[in-house]
């Protein structure tokens, strides 16, 4: 059964942009670089609020003990880690998350940071505590396993669970020719079930996010722009579309995004 619901997740991840386009080392450190600059937000603040009472009502915090933050972006919740925890390593792949992470965690001793991708970072030790949040490059069964081995205690992935997110992006995709572009694959209840099948005993938890965003609607031409350069080249065609799109949904040169979001908590123990 389990090779079931490796074969499932792969198709669901297999509509992913980030599956469906080669993304370049260079490439993706440069978005996340400047995607950095104002990933910080009122609302993520709350998100991340959300997320520690519930690590902490899960029993996922280990009281003393190490741990592993893969792509620990501008190191929020490496922080709050830090106040559990005897050591924290934040993991990125991007010098300007880090930037921040370094800043925001400049007063605490216990935390050091590494600037890596995921795919090439090897441990010299196992850790109480193997953490991911929105972490892109968290994506498969071989992460997984990966971050499995690399625990002692507890192993936790925080993502979008479903269809998160607006549905403006997906459209754009379809009118540009990659109709079913999805980010399902991100969603823990796949290797919730495999964990499940290899007696993991995963534990998963949800709570549900609405935001509304207003801003002009020349700066939603721009974070989308950003956001689809990641995976294809913009050239005229494509920012025409998104511009087109942008401008049928906006009122009076203002846009409002509305995103309703599932956010996963997953926890499971690696066999001993």
């Amino acid at each position: 059964m389990a090779d079931d619901w490796r074969d499932i997740w792969e198709m669901a991840n297999s509509h992913s942009p980030y599956r469906k386009f080669p993304v370049d080392r260079q490439r993706l450190v440069q978005h996340w670089d400047e995607v950095s600059k104002d990933y910080d937000s009122e609302s993520m603040s709350l998100i991340d609020e959300r997320i520690w009472g519930l690590l902490e009502d899960m029993s996922v915090l280990p009281e003393d003990g190490t741990a592993l933050d893969i792509g620990c972006g501008t190191g929020s919740l490496t922080a709050m880690l830090a106040s559990k925890c005897s050591r924290v390593l934040g993991v990125d792949i991007s010098p300007g998350m880090l930037s921040l992470a370094r800043d925001r965690c400049s007063s605490l001793g216990n935390v050091k940071f590494l600037c890596q991708s995921w795919e090439d970072f090897s441990p010299a030790r196992r850790y109480d505590l193997v953490f991911s949040s929105f972490c892109p490059a968290v994506d498969d069964v071989r992460s997984v396993m990966r971050m499995d081995a690399m625990s002692d205690g507890t192993c936790c992935i925080v993502s979008l669970g479903g269809s998160s997110g607006d549905r403006l992006a997906f459209d754009i995709w379809e009118e540009l020719g990659y109709p079913g572009i999805s980010m399902e694959g991100f969603d823990p209840i796949f290797p919730y079930r495999i964990l499940m099948e290899m007696d993991r005993a995963p534990s998963l938890r949800r709570f549900d996010v609405h935001e509304e965003t207003e801003m002009a609607e020349e700066d939603m031409v721009h974070h989308l722009v950003r956001y689809f350069s990641l995976f294809h080249r913009v050239d005229e065609k494509v920012r025409h579309t998104i511009a087109e799109n942008v401008q049928r949904k906006s009122n009076r040169g203002r846009f409002t995004l509305r995103e309703d979001r599932t956010v996963s908590i997953l926890k499971w123990s690696p066999v001993d």
